[in-house]
């Protein structure tokens, strides 16, 4: 009889010692952060029609910001959904054989939202402790988790599309949804226990001539591909805590 019951105490001990486990593992992380857009579309574009990526530093890009909570699945695998917030511009640069001229401009402010599923392709190494105690550099904890990701979501802009080619300048205000596939990848760094800071790098894939407006006729000449995008942001990451029910917590008590 007293043989069931420690093995009953026992069974019960553990069962808390698990779920308290999951509770606590901060499988959830929040982040945030802020960057640059690169938009690659009819207006800016290369007189080199056999490139597919493209950057004029004053003449397609932007500023963006971004919010988003990411799911630990299981041991390499995570989900995330994303919100970015910014502006797309594109300009025809002047006197630049290697930029279409045009004479049109175009800024617009968009929003996306997106669902991603990411694979960790450089796990973070475990910390460790000895190495100090050794005296040997802090530089053996030093690991840099990279991840690649790929995902669906959409974007919505509102702007305008203006030509100032001729004596007087015209504006077009205009809006525009657009599926897109976000593909990318990206690299962390721990700043704390539960903290990292992140860089990540990403295009994305639209299924819409109509980002900037400017959609290909043969009275315009503009191209007919449909417009791209791409992302350059900086975060910070915080693992957070998960209350009885496996939910995360976002406040500190």
């Amino acid at each position: 009889m007293r043989l069931k019951s420690i093995l009953l105490i026992i069974i019960v001990l553990c069962t808390l010692s698990i779920q308290a486990q999951s509770w606590n593992q901060r499988r959830y992380e929040f982040y945030y952060g802020i960057g640059m857009s690169n938009f690659m579309g009819d207006i800016a574009a290369p007189t080199d029609a056999s490139k597919n990526i493209w950057m004029h530093f004053f003449n397609t890009m932007g500023p963006v910001v971004n919010t988003g909570l990411r799911y630990h699945l299981q041991d390499r695998h995570y989900a995330r959904a994303s919100l970015f917030l910014g502006q797309f511009f594109a300009e025809d640069p002047l006197n630049d054989p290697n930029y279409y001229y045009r004479g049109y401009k175009m800024s617009s402010f968009f929003t996306e939202l997106s669902v991603k599923y990411e694979f960790l392709i450089l796990k973070e190494k475990s910390r460790r402790n000895v190495y100090r105690q050794l005296g040997e550099s802090k530089l053996k904890n030093f690991s840099l988790p990279t991840y690649v990701f790929i995902g669906f979501g959409g974007t919505f802009n509102v702007g305008n599309l203006q030509d100032v080619s001729g004596k007087e300048a015209t504006k077009e205000s205009f809006s525009n949804i657009a599926p897109i596939v976000p593909i990318g990848f990206g690299m962390k760094f721990r700043a704390s226990r539960y903290t990292y800071l992140n860089i990540e790098a990403g295009i994305r894939i639209t299924f819409s001539d109509g980002i900037d407006n400017a959609v290909g006729t043969p009275e315009n000449h503009f191209g007919e591909y449909w417009d791209q995008y791409q992302f350059l942001t900086f975060n910070v990451i915080h693992k957070l805590k998960t209350n009885k029910k496996g939910l995360p917590k976002f406040r500190k008590k």
